[in-house]
Parts: structure tokens; C-alpha cells; sequence
């Protein structure tokens, strides 16, 4: 199970991906990512919705208040334009860091063997 202090500042990159793929509302969101996350994740609804209304004060993402199934209106999420731009962002601000923490982090790396480059 991830910490939440490994979360912290990749939650709005997972809801933007995730949404990527199309709207939906709140608590599908949150079922959608601990699915995805295959046992890594356990997001609740305290989670999510603050980070889905950052990304909706930002323009990042658009709600839509709508009756679902079960007859209850739902506020559903969809990516907006400048959404696509920032989750795009993100991805090349993820790659960066993963090969920087890969580097660093594997006990082969030159600095754990006191080699320099």
C-alpha cells in the first residue's frame, strides 16, 4: 500500500489520466483508481474530492451535475482542454523523475559505488 505522502502532488496526474478515458462522477473516480492501482491504492471520498475541486478552480476539469442510475443527481467530471495540456505536462514531468529516482535509487548507480562520471 502506497503512503499518502508518496501520493502527494501525483493525485491530480492519476484523476487527469483517469479521466482522460472519459467523464465520470466522484465515487467511480475513486472506485476506478484503487481498481487500477491493483492493491497499491486505497483513495476514499477524503482524498479525491479536494484534489477534484483544485482541478476544477485551475479549469482543469469541468462538472456536470446529472440523474444517474439510481436516480440521484451525480456531479460528473470531464477533462477540459487545458486539462489535456497539464496531464500531458505531468507525463513529462513523471518520466524525468522516475529515470532521476531510477538512477539514483538502484544500488548499482555510480554514487552508491563512489564512481563519478
Amino acid at each position: 500500500m502506497l503512503k499518502k505522502k508518496t501520493l502527494d502532488g501525483n493525485l491530480e496526474s492519476l484523476i487527469l489520466a483517469v479521466l482522460e478515458d472519459g467523464e465520470t462522477y466522484g465515487y467511480r473516480l475513486i472506485e476506478q483508481l484503487n481498481e487500477l492501482g491493483h492493491g497499491h491504492l486505497k483513495l476514499g471520498e477524503g482524498s479525491i474530492y479536494p484534489v477534484l475541486q483544485r482541478l476544477e478552480s485551475r479549469g482543469l476539469v469541468k462538472p456536470t451535475w446529472r440523474v444517474g442510475d439510481n436516480g440521484r443527481r451525480r456531479k460528473y467530471y470531464r477533462l477540459t482542454r487545458p486539462g489535456v495540456r497539464a496531464l500531458a505536462d505531468n507525463r513529462a514531468q513523471w518520466a524525468g523523475l522516475q529515470e532521476v529516482m531510477a538512477r539514483i535509487l538502484t544500488p548499482t548507480s555510480n554514487l552508491c559505488t563512489g564512481e563519478s562520471s
